[in-house]
């Protein structure tokens, strides 16, 4: 597959992150030749411990990330993932610049509720895993898997990262991405 114009995703490593989600998510964004780059909250590359144990390396660190240089940016959920997503002011201020400067901004299981904290959610039609619905007040709450509302995606939990990955693919990239990549993967999506 050859894309005209490669565009860039990064996916945000927390300490505790949801490995599938995260696994899944980059795995089926390369497939369509997008640049996805997982990005660390450390300074270093150092391995990136995962929700189930699974350590992780990062493609690059925090300090040489640049919002700018993406056009949409990705956090996968997991409790304790989510939790170090939230408390990194580097996260909420990445969030509110992509969202503020029309690129798109993607949550799933319980991330979105650090879309409510950035401030970008009031009033938009999200959704997030069941357990974190108490954290996502302000927004119009869905249940479906896979939630799109102008540029932001959100979805449920690590059950749901096929579809919303190919979500994400169908975003950037249009319908004739997802169904040059799916037979090759055959996701129920």
């Amino acid at each position: 597959m050859v894309n005209k114009m490669i565009r860039k995703v990064a996916v945000f490593m927390a300490p505790g992150f949801e490995e599938m989600e995260l696994t899944i998510t980059v795995d089926i964004l390369r497939r369509a030749e997008i640049d996805v780059k997982t990005v660390s909250l450390a300074t270093g590359t150092d391995p990136v411990k995962g929700s189930r144990g699974i350590h992780m390396l990062p493609d690059l660190s925090c300090k040489n990330f640049d919002v700018n240089d993406y056009d949409m940016i990705v956090l996968p959920g997991g409790l304790e993932g989510t939790r170090n997503l939230g408390q990194s002011e580097m996260v909420i201020k990445a969030v509110q610049q992509a969202h503020k400067t029309g690129k798109f901004v993607a949550a799933i299981c319980a991330a979105p509720a650090v879309l409510v904290k950035a401030g970008i959610a009031a009033g938009r039609c999200l959704t997030s895993h069941p357990a974190a619905r108490d954290h996502m007040s302000g927004v119009k709450y869905s249940e479906e898997r896979v939630v799109c509302d102008e540029k932001i995606i959100t979805s449920r939990a690590a059950g749901t990262t096929f579809e919303f990955a190919f979500a994400l693919m169908r975003e950037l990239l249009g319908e004739q991405a997802v169904e040059k990549v799916n037979p090759g993967v055959l996701a129920k999506i």
